[in-house]
């Protein structure tokens, strides 16, 4: 193992160690104590990992790296790929399964129960098999006829592959193992030789393979024997459950490149890959760029590497940001997930001082915090229109973290769900601080109970595990945003998970109010408007919110536009002709709601009491006795 020395994020030296996988380690112990003889490979699938040579050291694919890493001796290690042939590790391999291959047939006796014929797949072997088993083509070519006929041909590559196990555990009548060694065998794709979807909505090919490897790993001579079958897949949830789901078949994942094995990469590249002419010129450290690249998959970050040093130009954080997001984009889909680095700050929000001071002093210090103070996520609520979404964006960009922005998780299409929730999951156990957004929470997520669909059951069941998940404590805050706070799931607003902190967004009152007047005719009227005249205007826009007084500054932006610089009596003029949405009861519902489930006294206006308390009950139950609910 190679040492070498690179800067950290503080300019500090550090030593870069070659990267170790945990998933390796897992699945070696599992083949080697013979607790599973039939595992999924699952997650990074598609991306690079590091070898070392005694005078050579390079990252490359999964296949090549696993065929590398278990190339030991009393192992026959076979590969199947989709499309193409059964390949053996070695030559010498090929041979020994060929003869036991030919021996075994030899030795076969129909009376003793067996079958010389290897296929039972219909007609394709007729012409050459007779029914006592003889053959037309010599021992030696009819093994070569099985590998080459079985190229293209999966479900005959499936059903050689369960053959040549089942002779790998039989023994001759003199009690003589047809092959001493162990065989590995690794066949990638699964999730397109056995699709994932209701067996009666397969096709017959389909519904043939999931047969035969059903009965393979199902055999119990199979599971007690020492034979495995590695069946490598993006996601679990893509193979068929009849295979997935079986007890015996045991699941290892693959995770995301960490910040330690991006750091290495980066130094490894940068040593061995960039043109001998042009450098790897970055805006800071090889470490800073390793943060930033969080999220980014090996692959991703080698295209990323190789663009900067063929252009010449210092790769720049807005480049890598870019980057970053169009993965994390390509991933889960644009429709899901949206990556953003907001440009404003908490300096840029208007009035609700009381709730931005909050944030400055309580919430800021347990977000950026890793230890036993951190919080998981907190809940976000109010009437629409108050300004939740900016003013948390604000503090995203007062942190200078990314915000990654659910929107639609839930997918039309059978099975995809899971399969997004794992790439997400894979994705922020890979970034290192991060803000996620959900906006209008109270709809995103589905229920738990009985009346639920089980889909949407096992999603947001996983959803509550992910938010108090330790690992991810100080490294991911979940920002769940709603109008409507007591339609989200109990579940998740318990403590421990978002219910640690329910935070209020209210209407503007009192001196905020006056600030967001301020605001709204900052750009219109120049000097400072007489006492008289301010409490005039501050009584014309009685029961505005954040969106309201938004919207009234676009207005007079536009009367600007049309008149020049606007008198009061004119500003005026603009608001009486202006009529509110009728949201006023819904909007009441909602800030009585955002009262009843806060969890921080001083967030709310004026005193708190039970018996305010119930007077908050009672016009929650007025409003809906008249209908309202928002």
């Amino acid at each position: 193992m190679q040492v070498h020395n690179i800067l950290n994020t503080e300019g500090k030296t550090i030593a870069i160690k070659d990267p170790t996988y945990k998933f390796r380690t897992e699945a070696g112990m599992l083949i080697n104590s013979g607790t599973s003889r039939s595992i999924v490979l699952h997650g990074n699938i598609h991306d690079l990992f590091f070898v070392e040579d005694d005078d050579d050291e390079d990252y490359i694919p999964l296949v090549p790296f696993l065929t590398r890493s278990w190339d030991i001796s009393g192992f026959i290690l076979l590969v199947y790929e989709l499309n193409g042939p059964l390949r053996f590790l070695r030559a010498n391999d090929r041979e020994k399964v060929k003869n036991a291959f030919n021996t075994w047939r030899g030795d076969t006796e129909p009376s003793k129960g067996k079958t010389t014929s290897l296929f039972t797949l219909g007609d394709r072997y007729d012409n050459s098999q007779t029914k006592t088993g003889k053959t037309d083509t010599p021992s030696d070519g009819i093994f070569e006829k099985y590998l080459n006929d079985a190229i293209g041909s999966p479900t005959l590559a499936l059903e050689l592959l369960r053959q040549f196990c089942l002779i790998s555990r039989s023994t001759s009548p003199l009690g003589k193992k047809f092959l001493k060694e162990k065989l590995l065998i690794m066949i990638e794709a699964t999730d397109m030789l056995l699709p994932e979807g209701e067996i009666r909505t397969l096709n017959l090919a389909d519904r043939q393979r999931v047969s035969i490897v059903q009965d393979w790993i199902s055999d119990s001579d199979f599971m007690k024997g020492t034979d495995t079958v590695v069946f490598i897949a993006e996601s679990k949830s893509l193979v068929n459950s009849r295979i997935s789901r079986l007890p015996q078949v045991l699941d290892v994942e693959i995770p995301s490149p960490q910040v330690e094995t991006r750091r290495h990469f980066i130094s490894w590249f940068n040593r061995t890959q960039k043109p001998a002419n042009n450098e790897l010129n970055l805006w800071g450290t090889q470490s800073q760029l390793a943060v930033l690249t969080a999220g980014l998959s090996l692959q991703a970050l080698r295209q990323l590497l190789v663009s900067a040093c063929y252009s010449g130009e210092k790769l720049q954080p807005d480049i890598v940001i870019e980057k970053v997001s169009e993965f994390i984009q390509a991933q889960l889909g644009e429709d899901v997930v949206e990556f953003k680095k907001p440009a404003h700050s908490l300096k840029d929000i208007v009035g609700n001082q009381k709730l931005v001071d909050f944030l400055r002093t309580q919430i800021i210090p347990r977000i950026t915090s890793t230890g036993k103070d951190s919080i998981a996520g907190l809940s976000v609520c109010g009437p629409i229109g108050s300004g939740k979404t900016f003013i948390f964006e604000g503090l995203a960009g007062e942190l200078d973290i990314p915000v990654l922005v659910l929107k639609n998780i839930r997918s039309m299409w059978f099975g995809q769900t899971d399969v997004i929730f794992e790439r997400l999951r894979r994705l922020l156990m890979a970034l290192v601080n991060v803000l996620i957004f959900v906006d209008e929470a109270d709809t995103q997520f589905g229920g738990v109970g009985r009346d639920a669909h089980a889909t949407e059951r096992r999603l947001t069941g996983k959803i509550q595990a992910m938010m108090s998940d330790p690992q991810l404590r100080g490294h991911i805050t979940w920002l769940l945003m709603t109008a409507r706070i007591y339609n989200l799931s109990p579940d998740l607003r318990r403590e421990g998970r978002v219910g640690d902190i329910v935070i209020p967004v209210l209407d503007p009152t009192g001196e905020d109010r006056k600030t967001f007047l301020q605001w709204t005719l900052r750009n219109v009227y120049s000097g400072d408007i007489p006492e008289g005249e301010f409490e005039l205007l501050l009584a014309h826009t009685e029961g505005y919110s954040a969106a309201s007084f938004a919207s009234l500054r676009a207005d007079l932006e536009a009367a600007k536009n049309r008149n020049g610089e606007l008198s009061v009596d004119e500003i005026i003029d603009v608001i009486s002709d202006r009529i509110l949405p009728n949201i006023g009861p819904i909007r009441k519902y909602q800030t009585l709601q955002a009262y009843l489930n806060c969890t921080r006294k001083s967030l709310l206006p004026g005193d708190y009491s039970h018996e305010i308390r119930d007077s908050w009950l009672k016009e929650i139950a007025q409003l809906e006795a008249m209908g309202v609910r928002g």
